[in-house]
């Protein structure tokens, strides 16, 4: 699916993570290249140090997994509301919320409080807010989050509502993720510096057909599409990059202003793996064939940590940061998103400047 049904703008964002509270703070912190990581002594096994990225929060809002969940994804979601309120002034019965919670596969200590389904219903009684009945929980983690993006389009082009709200929400900080982690060398650490650090958090981004004008720059998404890849991270080889080279060639073809000579710089969910590097590493030198003194490119996990299904929302709250307050180094950006189980997304995105002289045009 490398097309929109119309392009969606960015209205409003939240987050909460382990380098900040809001989304302003976490920018400006993966901006400044500050990290919210701490060394942990870990209970399993005991006494084994683990650096981790942990939202500081008070013990009452930890009670039990699940409502850890519900708590961080309520936050990111009011902030991205409040955020949009004065650009994007829309009955909350008129917005659908699509989520990403952790990929069913894991066993996420959370499931044992509260089905992934139920995550909706928590979630709009901590926000008390009531959101329209196409809400939605998807499973399939942070690439399938990026993946709805089509269907938030269809959606508001169809009329059914007014607004999406995309939302990712995740921790891999509990002994669950840990020692699944720990047990495949997946962990940075002595042994390992090609390891991810297991964080937490959650996201948001209002998305509305409609750009919020001048005076509040953003950033229009303009394709997406999806792919499947056959060497995932459980398998025994290495990817190849088959599957988000697909996804990164049918997301540039949205138009002749677009391609991949246009794109100035990139947002990745990349998390200092061995196998993401590899992958990546493949990917761009079969698909950034344009000559370039260099490719920017922003990974929030290098100050969040892996965020898991929180992440593409995350990368879509960074580029609108970088938009709208003027630090972008350029007009044109591809986000490029992967997930654990072979799911792999990629989106285009352009200043609302560019994206309205494209449509001009």
């Amino acid at each position: 699916m490398g097309q929109l049904t119309l392009p969606l703008y960015i209205t409003g964002a939240g987050a909460v993570t382990a380098a900040g509270l809001t989304a302003s703070q976490t920018c400006a912190a993966i901006r400044a290249g500050v990290t919210g990581f701490s060394l942990e002594t870990l209970s399993e096994p005991f006494g084994a140090e683990q650096t981790v990225a942990r939202v500081p929060a008070n013990w009452r809002l930890k009670r039990d997994a699940g409502q850890w969940l519900i708590n961080l994804a309520a936050r990111a979601i009011r902030e991205a509301v409040q955020d949009a309120a004065e650009a994007d002034p829309v009955p909350m019965e008129r917005t659908a919320l699509f989520l990403t919670p952790p990929e069913s596969h894991r066993n996420h200590p959370a499931y044992e409080n509260v089905a992934p389904p139920a995550l909706l219903d928590g979630i709009f009684a901590a926000c008390e807010i009531t959101f329209h009945h196409s809400s939605r929980v998807v499973d399939g983690g942070a690439a399938a989050g990026l993946g709805l993006l089509a269907q938030a389009s269809a959606l508001l082009a169809q009329g059914a509502v007014d607004r999406v709200i995309l939302a990712g929400v995740d921790s891999l900080v509990n002994p669950t993720d840990l020692a699944r982690l720990m047990g495949a060398n997946r962990l940075a650490g002595g042994s390992n510096s090609q390891g991810l650090i297991p964080g937490e958090g959650a996201a948001a981004v209002v998305l509305s057909p409609r750009a919020p004008g001048k005076q509040r720059p953003t950033c229009a998404i303009l394709s997406v599409a999806s792919a499947r890849e056959v060497n995932s991270v459980f398998s025994e080889g290495f990817s190849q990059g088959r599957a988000m080279l697909s996804a990164l060639r049918e997301a540039s073809r949205k138009g002749e202003a677009d391609g991949e000579p246009f794109v100035d710089f990139v947002l990745s969910n990349g998390n200092g793996e061995r196998y993401g590097a590899w992958e990546s590493m493949i990917t761009c030198a079969r698909f950034y064939r344009t000559r370039r003194e260099r490719t920017p490119t922003a990974m929030p996990a290098m100050s969040v940590g892996e965020t898991g299904s929180a992440s593409a929302a995350l990368t879509l709250v960074v580029a609108r940061d970088a938009f709208a307050n003027g630090y972008a180094p350029g007009r044109v950006a591809m986000a490029e998103i992967a997930s654990d189980d072979g799911l792999r997304s990629a989106a285009m995105l352009r200043t609302t400047a560019a994206a309205a002289q494209l449509q001009a045009g």
